[in-house]
C-alpha cells in the first residue's frame, strides 16, 4: 500500500487503507452494529464516515425509515460512499463537512458515531460538547478509538519489540497532522465531559495464525507502514520478525496480532 492518506492529507485514511481495516474485522464490526441497532435510532450520523463501510454495516440491521448521515472533509470518501449506497433502503445524505471548525453546521440525531475521528481533533472536548448539544432527546453518541501503543505483533525478543515500538513512537508522536496515541487524550476529555450517562470500556481485537485471508492486507498495511517510519535498524529487526513469525497463514506457528480499542457509550 503505497497511499496513506487520503485526498484531504490525513494519514492512515485512505480507501483501500479503511477498506483492508474494515475487511479484517468485519465479525467484530457486524456484532457491533448490531448492538447499535438495539437502540432502534430515527437518524444516525457518522463522523468521519469515509467510504460508508460503518453505514453500510448499520444499514443492514436498521430499518428502513432510519436516516443514515455521513459527514467527511473528503470529497473523494465521500464520492465513494455515495456510490456504495447507491442501493440502500433507507434515506441517506453524504455532506462534505470540516465538523472540528463548524460544529454549529450538524445536524441533531439519536445516535453518532465517532470512531478513529479523535487523533484528528485539536480539542476533543469541545466537539464532545457540540456532539452533545445535537443529540435528540434519549440520544448516544458512541466512541470508538484505537492507541498505537496496544498494538502488538508477536512473538517477539524484548529488544526486538523495545527498538521497534521506540523508533516509531520517536518518529510521529510530534505529528501536527494526526495523534498515534491518543486513547489517554480521548479518555480524559470524555471523562470530564458533561454527558450524564458514561459507559467506557476496552475491546480487544486478536487474530492467531494461521491467520485467515481477509486479515492479510491489514496486517501486510501495518507492517508496511511501520516500516515506513521507523529507523533502519528497528526496521531490520521488523523485517526478521516478519521473515520468521510474520507471515505464517496456512500453519500452525503461534503467530498472534493483538489491539486494545476504547469504546465508549455517551448520552
Amino acid at each position: 500500500m503505497s497511499n496513506w492518506h487520503n485526498e484531504s492529507g490525513r494519514p492512515l485514511a485512505s480507501d483501500t487503507w479503511l477498506e483492508a481495516h474494515h475487511q479484517a474485522k468485519l465479525p467484530e464490526r457486524t456484532a457491533f452494529a448490531k448492538l447499535i441497532a438495539q437502540r432502534a435510532p430515527r437518524r444516525v450520523v457518522d463522523l468521519g464516515c469515509g467510504p460508508g463501510l460503518w453505514l453500510e454495516l448499520l444499514k443492514n440491521e436498521l430499518s428502513e425509515d432510519c436516516e443514515l448521515i455521513g459527514i467527511d472533509t473528503d470529497e473523494s470518501l465521500l464520492e465513494t460512499a455515495r456510490g456504495r449506497a447507491s442501493r440502500w433502503h433507507q434515506p441517506r445524505t453524504f455532506e462534505l463537512l470540516d465538523f472540528e471548525a463548524n460544529p454549529d453546521a450538524l445536524p441533531h440525531a439519536d445516535i453518532f458515531l465517532a470512531f478513529n475521528v479523535f487523533p484528528y481533533v485539536s480539542d476533543p472536548a469541545r466537539l464532545l460538547e457540540a456532539i452533545r448539544s445535537k443529540l435528540c432527546a434519549g440520544g448516544c453518541l458512541i466512541v470508538r478509538q484505537y492507541d498505537g501503543a496496544l498494538l502488538r505483533m508477536g512473538p517477539m525478543n524484548d529488544h526486538d519489540r523495545q527498538s521497534i515500538d521506540a523508533s516509531l513512537m520517536a518518529s510521529v508522536v510530534g505529528s501536527g497532522q494526526f495523534k498515534h496515541y491518543d486513547l489517554d487524550r480521548v479518555f480524559l476529555s470524555i471523562a470530564s465531559s458533561a454527558f450524564e450517562s458514561k459507559m467506557v470500556d476496552f475491546e480487544v481485537f486478536r487474530r492467531v495464525a494461521p491467520y485467515p485471508p481477509e486479515f492479510q492486507d491489514y496486517l501486510a498495511n501495518t507492517i508496511e507502514w511501520t516500516r515506513k517510519y521507523i529507523s533502519d535498524d528497528a526496521r531490520d529487526r521488523l523485517d526478521r520478525w516478519l521473515q520468521a513469525w510474520g507471515g505464517r497463514t496456512s500453519d500452525s506457528s503461534p503467530a498472534y496480532f493483538m489491539e486494545v480499542d476504547l469504546v465508549a457509550w455517551l448520552s
